[in-house]
Parts: structure tokens; sequence; C-alpha cells
């Protein structure tokens, strides 16, 4: 593009964006470069450098004051207490006892002065207390003979002893706090309850049971996107140790966490889970998912730019060159920050493709063995390139798969303190519930309002979805 003959006001902006991007970094290189020499020399860095940085940033040159020369500024104490939106708010007033009431100076009376009084703020923990309610309801007849009986309060199982928020409590805090449930039988019973791990495990499976519908929706959701990320993890079976792990295979949207345990990570699962997909799907480069997607003529795979620039930056200890290609992969995720949605396909077409450009083209005539590190890292991001272009063609395509990553951490998380699962039952129970939890948490609600609203409205109807806008909407 000739800028001096260009007419098109928004190319313009663009080039002007990329140019001032490329003039700070270039003013950062300057800088360190310019650190470097000086602390080699023993001389401080010059006041005309400081200047020509300081407009190489657009900024107001400052005048450079020796160290021993500025007036010394007390920092400003960060420290106060923190402010809790989120909590309820309440007052209590403390007065003197009848005994205080009398004046240590005089022996008179001591009054209460209206109004006034001395404020401060408590943070205080009400300590979670079951209890045992005995339930009536009642019962009403007409003269016709007819029999009615007052509707009773939410049941985990209808005709079960335990509440609602009772088997919500124990699946939330399983599966969104990572508490076992032999850990919570401790709790309980310092709290004064006698409970086993199986009747909490029964609380988690008929909640998992009456949920089931929307776990199932959540993916039907999922695959009409026209773009997925998919990961999986590696989930332990405490049935017997001997066999091969169970997989969790993870499906996000931005709205949808979809978890579902199964029993490896073959190319027939990949299609089990995505054949009918017609879409990208965001994954890293795992043989079985290439396999799987050959099987599959609607799915396209894209490659993953967070893996790569993982990639190029362990190989930088060893090969400093391998900050070129990490630069212009933090290029890419400029050029995505600073465009807003509609100017995406234009920044992408024009500035990502020549970012791309010369990133072929470094990696294509950088001198490097291919059997050390950068040389792998090269290798590996040429091998995927048909994947790691599609960003240019399509502005819906993800520069990485973060998201699902980030989705899949609960369930790692949880592993590691309740160790996997015992049964088949036991992985639909964890599938369902990381779902909802995750999913919950991605829409910015509370998990445990959430799995309750979808239980009670399945129990109220039988087979009934409740996904969570609808709960942000109502």
């Amino acid at each position: 593009m000739d800028i001096e003959t260009e007419t098109d006001i928004e190319r313009l902006r663009q080039v002007a964006k990329l140019q001032d991007q490329q003039l700070r970094r270039a003013a950062g290189e300057v800088e360190r470069l310019a650190a470097e020499i000086a602390k080699l020399k023993g001389t401080p860095v010059s006041q005309e450098l400081r200047l020509a940085v300081a407009q190489m940033n657009g900024e107001t040159p400052k005048p450079h004051i020796p160290k021993d020369k500025r007036k010394a500024k007390r920092r400003r104490s960060k420290a106060g207490p923190t402010p809790q939106p989120q909590l309820p708010k309440s007052q209590q007033l403390f007065e003197l006892d009848e005994a205080d009431k009398t004046c240590p100076s005089c022996g008179g009376e001591l009054r209460p002065m209206e109004g006034q009084t001395e404020d401060s703020e408590l943070i205080d923990v009400i300590e979670v207390q079951y209890t045992l309610t005995e339930v009536k309801r009642q019962k009403y007849s007409c003269r016709c003979g007819c029999m009615e009986t007052a509707e009773g309060p939410a049941r985990t199982q209808p005709g079960g002893r335990y509440s609602l928020d009772f088997g919500v409590k124990v699946a939330t805090d399983k599966y969104g706090h990572h508490l076992p449930l032999e850990r919570q039988v401790r709790v309980m019973k310092a709290a004064g309850l006698n409970v086993t791990s199986q009747t909490l495990w029964k609380q988690v499976e008929a909640i998992a049971r009456w949920a089931k519908p929307t776990w199932r929706a959540l993916k039907e959701q999922a695959l009409r996107q026209g773009i997925i990320g998919l990961d999986q993890t590696g989930w332990p079976r405490l049935d017997d140790k001997s066999k091969k792990k169970w997989q969790m295979w993870c499906i996000t949207t931005p709205k949808i966490v979809y978890h579902t345990i199964r029993d490896d990570k073959s190319a027939a699962t990949f299609l089990d889970l995505v054949g009918d997909y017609d879409g990208y799907i965001v994954c890293d480069d795992l043989g079985t998912h290439l396999a799987g997607a050959r099987g599959s003529p609607g799915v396209e795979l894209v490659g993953c730019w967070a893996h790569i620039y993982r990639k190029f930056e362990e190989a930088s200890a060893d090969f400093p060159q391998a900050e070129v290609a990490m630069r212009l992969i933090h290029d890419l995720y400029e050029i995505d920050r600073l465009s807003a949605p509609e100017e995406l396909a234009a920044t992408r077409d024009l500035w990502s493709r020549m970012i791309l450009d010369e990133l072929y083209q470094w990696m294509t005539t950088v001198p490097v063995l291919t059997t050390t590190k950068l040389g792998k890292a090269i290798k590996h991001t040429l091998k995927l390139k048909e994947r790691l272009w599609r960003l240019v063609d399509d502005p819906n395509v993800w520069l990485d798969n973060n998201p699902t990553e980030r989705s899949i951490r609960g369930p790692v998380v949880g592993r590691r303190n309740h160790f996997g699962s015992k049964s088949k039952r036991g992985t639909e129970a964890a599938s369902v519930l990381y779902s909802l939890v995750e999913t919950a948490k991605l829409n910015k609600l509370d998990p445990k309002k959430y799995i309750h609203a979808v239980v009670e409205a399945a129990q109220r109807n039988s087979g009934v979805v409740t996904m969570p806008w609808d709960l942000a909407s109502a």
C-alpha cells in the first residue's frame, strides 16, 4: 500500500495503529540496549537518549534529575479495608451494662448521647448449621369427600430425608470446591450431623440424574456454534488401578462448558462426540484428532497459537533468536486486541497475513538444526501451518484454545483431591456436575444457585432444561 496516494481513511488508521505499536516496541528495545551498554561501561544512560525514547513513545520529555537531588517522597500506603460489596450487611448496637453506667469521675449516671456512636466494621462468620425439621403437611377435605394435602419442601429425592439445598451443597462442595465426600462427612460430624459418605453419594447421584437433560442440552447447544474448543485429560479409575485411565473430554464455547468422561481418547471417541459437527474445532496436535477429523467431513481443525508460543519460549533460553517468533506471535494477539469486532476481518486479512508471511519467511531461512529445541518448534509450527493460518480467512477463528484449558482446570484440581471415580455412575455424575459448575462460572452465576434452579425445574416438570442465560434473564 502506498501511503502517499492511499485515500481510504480506515486503512490509513490501521497503518497508524501498527506503526505506533512497532515504534513503541523499538523504543523499548533501544532503551533496554542502552541500559545494558551503560551497565557495562559503568556510566548512566545519557539524558539525550532518555529524551529521544520519550519522544518516540509520544510522551512529553521530562528532565532527568539525579537520584541524590530528588526530593524524598513517601509512598502512599495501599493498606486499608478491602471493599465487600457481596456480603449482606447488618447493624449491631453495643451498650454498657447497667453496672457500668456510673461515671468513674463523679459517680453520676451515664446517659446515652442521642445519635452519637463510635462506628467500625466487623467481618464475622455464621457457622453452617444442620437442623432436623419436623415437616407437617396440612390436610384438607371437602364435603364431597375430596382431600388435598399441602406441598412440602423441595427434597433431593421424592420422599427422601434430605432437602434439595442439602443435596446441592454436597454436590457443589465436591465438584465446585473439591471437597471429597469423606472430608464432608467429618465436617458434618463436627457440626453435629452423623452421616455416611454413601448417603452423601446418593444425594450427588440424584442431583446429577435430575440435571442430566440440561447437561445433554449444553452439548447440543455447543455443537450448533460455528467454532468450539476441544481438549481432554486423564481421569483416574479407582475400581481397578491396573487398567488404563478414563479420559475426560471438554467442549467449550464462550458460554458453555461440556465435560464427559469416556474410556479413551481415540479417533472413534472423537467421532462419537463431534463426528456430526460442522465447523471449526480448536484443539492440540493429537493424532486421534486428525484421524477423527478425516472421518468427519464437516470438521475443520484449528491450531492453537498459545501452544506454539510456549514451544518458542522454551527454546529461547538456549536460542535467543526464538524471540523473533515470540514477538511476531505477540503481534497477532495485539492486532486482535486493538481491532473492533467489525474490523477484525479486514485487519487480519491485511496485518495478520503480513505477520504470518514474515514468520514463515523467518522459519524457512533461519539456520538451525532440526534436532534442537528451536528446530523442533519451527518444524512443529510448519507441520501445523494449514491449521494455524486459518485465522486470516475467518475472523471467528480463535487464536488459541486457552478457554478450554481454563475450563478443564476445575476437574484437574478435583482429581487431586478425590482421586477420580470408582464406577461408570461416578464418571457420569462427575461429567454432569463439572459441566454445570464450569458453565455457571463462565456465565458469572453462582454454581450452587444454578444447579438448584436446574434440579428444581426438572422436579416440577420432568426432562425440562434450564440454560444459564435463562436464569440470568429471569
